[in-house]
């Protein structure tokens, strides 16, 4: 659950000293020298040119060490719920039917840390509407038009809002006002969607309670992505590499599928280890880590599942586990102290240069650093 370490490749032509322009803050958890943290640190006289190479490395941390993990968001569909996790899995309640929860399904966080609800009515004839809340868990509600049982939600890279409707068979897309327009129709292969989820070319995968995953340019176009070893599919989500993943909830499986369709069981309710659980998964979302953590309905639990398929249980007891969405902190300067630091507090105006052993994400600067989050989607202009 951590985030990932980031160090910064300079090109020099000769050190001088840099100059930091504020006091920092920084707490060190241990002695091992790795500090995370948020904000940016601007340095004068650096390094010149790219004539040669070294790494540097060195941390600023925020005060609140706390907000930088990841937090795990579940939606709990019959108690009417939205509870959130810590990375070692303590729960709190974010939100209840007080704060205008009606039977929440799909989760999805806006680029400004907002969370949106689906509040499907609890059926067709139920009062569907889309939930705004602030990250202090203020709610509002950002549309009710266009809605017939939502499922899920996904957001595409300029902020507008998409609206899996299993009731109609649509798809709507809402801008940040709350203004809707049809998106898709079953004319274009829609029957009870119930999943959502984007690629990083900004193509929005489908899935079809009817055993399909459809595939839409960012124009509307949709084709077939994939048919086989679907069972049911509810949520979905990517990982890092492209890969989409398919929570399968008619035969207690997640499916992965390649880029080209090419699908294989990531895992499955008879060999993950865990007897009595995958059973009834729904939601879907991975964490800074790379790990995937399932909302499994039937055993009421969030399962998280690493790269290598290897399971284990993150939290028990939630009554109608249904969608997941994490929260995943993104720094845009995050940096890396390699000293073996313990100091509370202390002025920055030096750095030497070192080694960087297998250090994830580098950027070539001059002038300054600004160290990008490797998960992140707003990355920085140079």
């Amino acid at each position: 659950m951590n985030p990932y370490p980031i160090a910064a490749r300079v090109d020099y032509e000769n050190y001088r000293r840099p100059r930091i322009e504020k006091n920092v803050t920084c707490h060190a958890p241990s002695n091992d020298g790795i500090l995370l943290g948020r904000g940016r640190v601007r340095m004068k006289g650096m390094f010149k040119n790219t004539s040669l190479g070294c790494v540097l490395f060195f941390s600023v941390w925020s005060q609140h060490i706390s907000s930088y993990a990841d937090t795990v968001f579940l939606s709990t569909y019959n108690v009417d719920s939205i509870l959130n996790f810590n990375s070692t899995g303590i729960q709190s309640t974010f939100a209840t039917a007080a704060n205008g929860l009606n039977y929440p399904a799909g989760l999805a966080f806006d680029g400004s840390g907002n969370l949106y609800v689906a509040n499907t009515g609890g059926g067709l004839q139920g009062s569907p509407s889309i939930e705004k809340f602030s990250s202090s868990g203020t709610g509002s509600v950002f549309t009710t038009s266009g809605l017939s049982y939502p499922a899920d939600l996904a957001f595409d890279e300029n902020g507008n809002l998409y609206v899996a409707n299993a009731g109609n068979n649509t798809v709507e897309e809402f801008n940040s006002s709350g203004t809707g327009s049809v998106f898709a129709t079953a004319t274009s292969g829609l029957d009870s969607p119930f999943g959502l989820a984007f690629d990083s070319s900004g193509n929005l995968y489908v899935a079809n309670y009817s055993n399909t995953i459809l595939k839409f340019t960012p124009s509307g176009t949709g084709t077939v992505f994939a048919t086989s070893g679907l069972d049911n599919p509810q949520a979905l989500a990517f990982d890092s590499s492209g890969n989409l993943y398919v929570a399968n909830y008619g035969n207690n499986t997640i499916e992965k599928f390649n880029a080209s369709g090419i699908g294989s069981t990531f895992a499955s309710y008879s060999t993950n280890g865990l007897a009595q659980y995958l059973q009834g998964p729904i939601g879907l979302a991975f964490d800074s880590s790379g790990d995937l953590f399932v909302a499994d309905h039937l055993s009421e639990s969030i399962l998280e599942i690493d790269p290598a398929g290897n399971m284990s249980l993150f939290a028990s007891g939630l009554s109608a586990a249904d969608y997941l969405a994490i929260e995943i902190p993104e720094p845009s300067s995050l940096l890396l102290l390699g000293l073996g630091l313990g100091l509370s507090a202390f002025r920055l105006s030096r750095i030497r240069r070192g080694a960087c052993p297998e250090l994830r994400g580098a950027l070539a600067l001059s002038h300054r650093v600004a160290l990008l989050h490797p998960r992140s989607r707003h990355r920085r202009r140079r």
